[in-house]
């Protein structure tokens, strides 16, 4: 915060035109960055009402198995937006009873595949880089997801990748 008020201090005594659209940039990228905060945080309060804790866990609980890591990898994989939008969704189904290894590759699922991220693969790299891309970025999450769950069965891996304290 004080470096930005020093960097627009020092601006409007340079260049106030530049600094007032500047400012005025910023705060209309706030009220953008804001609406999707706000709307994320509902989503995720909203998964509670969405998606019922047993058919939840069904899925992408302890009781899912390697199955169950698999798929929240995935689903990460799909999920759009920033850190500021999916991070409070995964972190509302984790708090719905998906295991501590699912909600793991949930966000190695959304860092690797991050689908969100195609149309600017595509319009630097073309289809070819996108397309192996995504082909390694799956495959790579499926593997991680079964190493994922194969560590939290053991003793020790099974203390560390877990909820409880």
């Amino acid at each position: 915060m004080i470096g930005a008020i020093v960097v627009y201090a020092w601006l409007s005594l340079r260049d106030p035109a530049t600094a007032r659209a500047s400012a005025v940039s910023g705060v209309e990228t706030f009220v953008q960055m804001f609406t999707l905060i706000l709307a994320s945080l509902l989503i995720a309060s909203a998964i509670e009402t969405l998606l019922p804790r047993d058919a939840l866990a069904g899925w992408i609980g302890d009781a899912a198995g390697a199955r169950g890591v698999v798929l929240s990898g995935l689903i990460g994989g799909l999920l759009p937006g920033g850190p500021y939008a999916t991070y409070p969704i995964i972190r509302g189904v984790a708090d719905r009873g998906a295991s501590y290894p699912a909600m793991l590759m949930m966000l190695i699922g959304y860092s690797l595949i991050g689908l969100g991220r195609v149309p600017f693969g595509l319009a630097f790299f073309g289809i070819e880089i996108v397309v192996a891309r995504l082909v390694i970025a799956v495959g790579a999450t499926v593997v991680l997801s079964l190493l994922v769950y194969a560590v939290a069965q053991t003793d020790i891996g099974g203390r560390v990748l877990s909820f409880e304290d």
